[in-house]
């Protein structure tokens, strides 16, 4: 609708094509029959049944034409119309047809006299089989104008969902940012208040590369495992700034799952966890392993810690951040994406599967 305006799909070719078809194949039978019953060969009957499809398909665009420009109009003004309509043309060309076969029995055939012979009854079964052959036209055009619609509303309702998936998707990313971003700001304030300059300076600047990265990336579009893994670095840098000796990282992928393609941020809350549940609260501190594999067709990426100060948010898994993968992992691969969590006493794991691609390298990169 716009302006208020109701306006519809046109179908001019799929009107043509299927009121051709409808009209041949009735004249064809109407030609074969005649044939048979001993009223010239097929061929003569199809020429003479040619004119008459002419003036039907004229008729039936007519028709078509009415039906177009009163389709937005109430059904009980719309089909009266139609109705009228169509028994008007099919009065045209049943006189047209009985008079063009009482012409030819006339000018040429005088032995089909007996068959066009024309009374009360025959003038009403031609008027009924041609009325109702054009109301069933009308009603194919409703079907097709019905069906278009159809169409058109599933293509409007795919972009629709397609829409607002993204906006889900980049939503669900952009969550992260604002919670890690207070966690590092409050972390610089404490550094400042206790004159720790120096690290205040290196946290800070390490958090514009960091957020410079985020910004940058699409979070509509998969990254490879080694700019996340490149990405989780540079966040625990800055962490390592604020815990020093108390975090220890590890990470551990094969060199030919870096080309894997996975949701950028997809990890940082699992390691964001970890620092917050494992790191912080111990004055041992903990370490934090990040390792993928491949197993079958996915990937596993796990994240775990040797923590022992796991809070009930990771375990049970109703923290903003899990429930964040979890989101994003069914938004963008259904039940192949998934997360699993454990809490152990020797610390937490999650593992995130979800199917493996590899990204295709560019040609004249290598």
């Amino acid at each position: 609708m716009a302006g208020g305006v109701r306006t519809y799909p046109r179908l001019p070719g799929a009107a043509a094509r299927i009121s051709l078809i409808l009209w041949a194949f009735g004249y064809v039978l109407v030609a074969l029959l005649a044939s048979m019953l001993g009223r010239g060969s097929f061929l003569l009957q199809f020429l003479i049944q040619t004119p008459l499809l002419v003036i039907a398909l004229a008729q039936v665009a007519v028709i078509h034409v009415l039906w177009r420009r009163f389709a937005a109009r109430a059904p009980m003004i719309l089909w009266p119309l139609l109705a009228l309509a169509c028994l008007t043309a099919g009065a045209i060309q049943s006189a047209v047809d009985l008079g063009l076969y009482v012409w030819l029995t006339r000018a040429f055939f005088p032995a089909w006299a007996a068959w066009t012979t024309i009374d009360a009854s025959r003038i009403g079964f031609v008027l009924i089989l041609y009325s109702w052959t054009f109301c069933l036209n009308a009603t194919l055009f409703w079907a097709l104008r019905s069906e278009e619609a159809a169409k058109a509303q599933r293509r409007r309702a795919a972009q629709a969902e397609a829409v607002a998936q993204d906006a889900r998707i980049e939503a669900l990313r952009f969550q992260l940012n604002p919670h890690f971003l207070f966690n590092t700001l409050n972390a610089i304030s404490s550094l400042v208040i206790t004159h720790r300059n120096a690290e205040a300076e290196a946290m800070t600047s390490r958090l514009a590369s960091f957020l410079r990265t985020s910004f940058d990336t699409d979070p509509k579009q998969p990254i490879s495992l080694a700019d996340e893994l490149a990405t989780i670095e540079s966040y625990l840098d800055i962490e390592g700034v604020r815990f020093g000796e108390r975090l220890h990282v590890t990470l551990d992928c094969p060199p030919d799952l870096l080309s894997a393609l996975v949701p950028s941020f997809i990890l940082q809350p699992l390691v964001e966890n970890a620092v917050k549940y494992a790191v912080a609260p111990s004055r041992l501190g903990a370490t934090i392993g990040v390792a993928a594999r491949q197993v079958g067709g996915e990937l596993a990426i796990c994240v775990k810690d040797t923590g022992r100060g796991c809070a009930a948010p990771s375990v049970g898994g109703t923290g903003v951040g899990l429930r964040n993968i979890r989101t994003r992992l069914a938004a963008l691969y259904g039940p192949a994406g998934r997360l699993e969590t454990a809490a152990r006493d020797t610390g937490f794991t999650a593992t995130v599967r979800l199917p493996l691609h590899l990204a295709i390298p560019s040609p004249g990169v290598g």
